[in-house]
């Protein structure tokens, strides 16, 4: 390096940290699927052949674990033998955390977490009273 690129380089290193000191910080986080957090998105989508199951667990806007004990899945994809139901939170917890799990009355079971829209973890289990994890 000569001496002429040297006050160049310090010149664009200290205007870049000058505009990162004024930018908020909030403007220069993006959404990342593999780390949510507040604001963010996370949909959860359950299935299985029985309407009527043993439980559900998921994680709530608040970063809570929460069980839903015996839930009906609402809706009918009769065609495809499954039942589904979704449930779409925004998360309020700087670090979220994605994950869910069904345990099926029925054979099988299956499970979704999507993040802003983006598929971050599915599985699908069978066997009697069978349980996905995501």
């Amino acid at each position: 390096m000569n001496l002429f690129t040297r006050p160049v380089i310090r010149v664009c290193i200290a205007v870049t940290a000058a505009t990162a000191a004024l930018v908020p910080a909030a403007a220069l986080a993006s959404a990342s699927p593999s780390d949510p957090t507040v604001g963010d998105t996370v949909r959860y989508v359950f299935y299985s052949d029985y309407q009527s199951n043993e439980s559900l667990t998921y994680f709530d806007a608040d970063n809570e674990i929460q069980t839903m004990e015996n839930p009906t899945l609402p809706s009918d994809a009769s065609e495809k033998g499954w039942y589904y139901g979704s449930l779409t939170l925004t998360s309020r917890s700087t670090y979220q955390l994605a994950g869910s799990s069904i345990q099926t009355s029925g054979y099988r079971a299956a499970c979704r977490v999507y993040v802003n829209d983006t598929l971050v973890a599915s599985d699908s289990a069978s066997g009697r009273y069978a349980v996905a994890i995501c």
